[in-house]
């Protein structure tokens, strides 16, 4: 979906206000570059990135797992997936893999990636492409064992909502215009 990158960056100021507006700019011109390539909302990506670091793209998260904005769980990101321990003892080819997760491009890029993968593995899985189906694929919240694909939670559906809530913000604020 293609939105302003006025639209963008109003979205993520009025979900995350300390957001400076260089950082801003920065973080809608490449969610709106790979919301193109990847097909989806940019502003489901600034809901996404709000709820996992608060736009802070140096977030690592308590358990040395998840990095920057989007809260990329590196082990199963490039060379991070052949480090036999890569939270205690990472490789050096790890370590500069955590290192370009905290770099805001790269971070969205492998973010997008992830939307389309777990958009395709819930139609698979479940026959859904809806927004609440991947992005609780994306939380984690597929179990295999119990054979459970795709299902939200309710953190998931407070996400959905957070989505529906920016965008009413959005067109009450006439960043939005409502279409004839």
């Amino acid at each position: 979906m293609l939105r302003t990158l006025q639209a963008i960056v109003a979205a993520i100021q009025i979900s995350s206000p300390g957001v400076q507006p260089p950082d801003a700019l920065r973080i809608a011109k490449a969610l709106r570059e790979q919301a193109q390539v990847h097909d989806f909302d940019p502003f489901t990506g600034v809901v996404m990135i709000h709820h996992e670091s608060r736009f802070n793209s140096l977030a690592i998260s308590p358990d040395g797992e998840d990095y920057g904005l989007g809260q990329i769980r590196a082990r199963f990101i490039g060379a991070c997936k052949s480090s036999e321990d890569p939270v205690a003892h990472p490789s050096d080819d790890c370590l500069r893999q955590k290192e370009r997760l905290l770099i805001p491009e790269e971070n969205i890029r492998i973010m997008a990636e992830m939307i389309s993968r777990h958009r395709d593995l819930c139609q698979r899985k479940v026959g859904s492409t809806k927004f609440a189906r991947w992005l609780a694929s994306y939380q984690g919240r597929n179990d295999a064992r119990r054979k459970r694909w795709c299902k939200p939670a309710p953190a998931t559906l407070k996400l959905v909502k957070s989505r529906t809530d920016l965008i009413k913000t959005l067109y009450q604020r006439g960043v939005l215009k409502a279409p004839y």
